[in-house]
């Protein structure tokens, strides 16, 4: 019979201790999610709280492959040290049909994880970064109120603003201070425009003209040359950073691989590829055009009509245009790199999925080898070298795929084509036996 009595009865007791072991895992996994979500964004215990079911699904492509080599292991090897497998063998079961129940719900996980991958957990992503500003203002509180000081840098402005301590909506014993960006004094520590202090402030946020406006009745401002009180209400404006503003957020997630759609993944690579190329044409554009010479005006509309370029993108001067070619050549490699790191993302959706029904049938074998009831004794001698060998292999070979030290399918794969492998000697070893 395809699925009789006895491999209901192994697959219902396969289910029981995965459920069990997927729960216990997703909830570890969870817990360390939360610190890093409320580190990074200084989210509030209601945002934590709205966040927590949108960080489940993207817990499970990780958890499920282990803990699906984990029940298998703890069943199997039950059924090694009951000797219930040497009675099976004896009424003549052959090792295919106690796998089975092993491999259909191994192939079961895999196809959820699948699923999860294609288009729920990049919507998911989305939402917890959409989450994180939904409201910048209470964001940023939190952040003041734990770490006591916020830093934006960019390269044409930089602040810094530090608080005492956060009371409710009020900041005290405020300071805000303005780095220097010139390069004169970029390494210098005490390079600052102006400091600006306060004894109380709150904080509001124009997100129409993307402003963080510092509210005081009183500033007293510290400049290089003079050090002047402020007696009006006006607020202390700051840009707001791109961290927090929702516009920057949704066009910043266009680059991020994790939030497309499993299908969208191939033609987004192909766009930064098609991105990559160009700004290559470019560089050799610029490094061929008359080296060590100075171009003309004619010149350069000439170059700029031959080549589909701007002719504001071609300088004069040899040193200028050796300086634009360098930055094309920066934008060629950060685009294949882009474009490296979406197919990374395609083929890795499905090998993580596949990864569940590869520990299952290596976690059959190993329980049955390994002949133990305890969850302790398979924890080490099972799960833990197979989970430490699997997801270092995972990680370095998408490292060396998206660096195209390695042909992408071939740094995605590698993992799994080792636990394949590993796989089919356990059986054979297993059969022989």
């Amino acid at each position: 019979m395809l699925f009789g009595i006895l491999n209901r009865m192994i697959f219902w007791e396969l289910v029981r201790v995965f459920a069990l072991s997927v729960t216990g895992l997703t909830g570890l996994f969870l817990v360390v999610g939360i610190i890093q979500q409320a580190t990074q964004f200084g989210l509030s215990p209601q945002q934590l709280m709205g966040i927590v079911p949108l960080l489940v699904p993207s817990l499970l492509p990780y958890t499920i492959p282990a803990t699906m080599l984990f029940a298998t292991c703890v069943v199997y090897g039950r059924l090694a040290h009951d000797n219930e497998a040497v009675a099976l063998k004896a009424a003549g079961v052959d090792l295919l049909t106690m796998i089975r129940p092993a491999f259909l719900l191994g192939f079961l996980a895999a196809a959820g994880t699948a699923a999860l991958q294609f288009a729920v957990i990049p919507n998911t992503q989305r939402m917890i970064q959409e989450e994180a500003i939904r409201d910048p203002e209470e964001t940023l509180y939190n952040l003041l109120k734990r770490e006591r000081c916020f830093r934006f840098r960019a390269p044409n402005m930089s602040y810094e603003l530090y608080v005492r301590d956060v009371q409710d909506r009020r900041l005290l014993d405020v300071v805000v201070k303005k780095r220097r960006t010139s390069k004169e004094t970029a390494l210098s520590d005490d390079a600052f425009d102006y400091v600006a202090r306060t004894r109380e402030a709150e904080l509001k946020i124009d997100l129409a003209a993307n402003t963080l406006k510092v509210d005081s009745d009183q500033w007293v401002i510290n400049a290089p040359t003079a050090q002047v009180d402020s007696q009006d209400n006006k607020p202390f404006e700051i840009a707001l950073p791109n961290s927090l503003r929702k516009d920057k957020l949704l066009e910043s997630l266009r680059d991020r691989s994790q939030t497309i759609a499993w299908d969208l993944l191939p033609g987004r690579a192909d766009e930064y590829a098609a991105e990559s190329d160009k700004a290559m044409h470019y560089r050799n554009v610029l490094l061929e055009a008359k080296p060590g010479q100075i171009l003309t005006p004619d010149e350069q509309d000439q170059i700029a009509r031959d080549n589909g370029m701007d002719a504001a993108q071609i300088a004069a001067d040899p040193q200028a245009r050796a300086k634009q070619a360098g930055y094309f050549a920066d934008a060629a490699k950060y685009h294949r790199h882009t474009s490296r790191t979406m197919l990374w993302e395609y083929y890795s959706r499905p090998a993580l999925a596949m990864g569940c029904l590869l520990f299952g049938l290596i976690g059959c074998p190993m329980g049955l080898w390994a002949s133990r009831a305890d969850y302790l004794s398979i924890f080490v001698i099972c799960w833990l070298p197979a989970v430490a060998t699997y997801y270092p292999l995972v990680m370095s070979g998408g490292g060396l795929a998206r660096d195209g030290k390695v042909p992408v399918p071939v740094g995605v794969w590698a993992a799994n084509a080792v636990a394949s492998v590993t796989a089919v000697l356990l059986m054979w070893r297993l059969i022989r036996r």
